[in-house]
């Protein structure tokens, strides 16, 4: 297993919408596939969903736990968020406003960019950069939280990295705004997904929460829309959550017209 990411992380870039000019907000989408692979429906998907609202997306192919191993995905996170801040793409993309959107594996690995979650086995000349809001779909809050099997591939076996990745635990006061939303129907991403907004809550950081009476892990947009084997699920009450979240980064200040 490799412990570092390869040198440049793996971007596609979807610009906002012609008729949105200026200065962009803009988000780092990061696919879900429990770190075996990338799915197009919360990906590509996602991507597109917010280009439409006006964000420059990102879609952002970290490794993968297949053939890397922690530190490897985060480090890819961290160097995707600083390239979309530093400008080298070609986009009008505001650096103050500049957000993460993942879910599931995708959304644990946004969380510990929004939590700055420093491991133990890496040496930082300096604090990691962190996103300006953040908006996790049925993500991972606490590896304690799950089955031994799939924590204990996330972790390669070392268990005692458990904590450490956990980015429910490391909420702070420089922890970023988010949105959160999940399924009644999804047993993970429930759970996870209410100890993140109790551990946002007691930090006193922003966060708006939603869960959805209907749909299982991985629905993604809800909306019907296939990619390949992914986003077979058409559930309209849950769909809504993409109203409820572009409603939230207007009210935050984040997405503006």
């Amino acid at each position: 297993m490799i412990d570092h990411a390869p040198t440049e992380p793996d971007i596609t870039v979807y610009p906002a919408d012609p008729s949105f000019t200026g200065p962009r907000p803009a988000i780092l989408v990061f696919p879900g596939g429990g770190y075996r692979t990338h799915p197009g429906h919360d990906g590509e998907g996602y991507a597109r969903w917010l280009s439409g609202i006006g964000l420059h997306a990102f879609v952002v192919r970290y490794p993968l736990l297949t053939a890397y191993r922690f530190p490897a995905p985060l480090e890819s996170g961290r160097q995707a968020l600083d390239r979309v801040r530093s400008g080298d793409h070609g986009l009008d993309v505001d650096p103050g406003r500049v957000g993460v959107i993942g879910s599931s594996a995708g959304g644990h690995l946004a969380a510990l960019l929004a939590t700055g979650t420093v491991l133990s086995i890496e040496d930082l000349p300096e604090p990691p950069p962190r996103p300006d809001f953040a908006v996790l779909a049925y993500s991972l809050a606490d590896l304690r939280l799950l089955p031994e099997a799939p924590v204990s591939f996330v972790l390669d076996g070392r268990t005692e990295l458990r904590d450490e990745l956990s980015p429910g635990l490391h909420i702070d006061s420089e922890t970023c705004p988010a949105f959160l939303w999940a399924t009644a129907g999804d047993q993970p991403g429930f759970v996870n997904t209410m100890a993140m907004a109790n551990a946002y809550f007691t930090a006193g950081i922003p966060v708006e929460l939603h869960i959805y009476p209907r749909g299982g892990h991985g629905v993604g947009l809800a909306d019907g829309v296939a990619y390949g084997e992914y986003g077979h699920a058409d559930i309209p009450h849950t769909a809504q959550w993409t109203r409820a979240c572009a409603a939230w980064l207007r009210d935050s200040g984040f997405l503006t017209p």
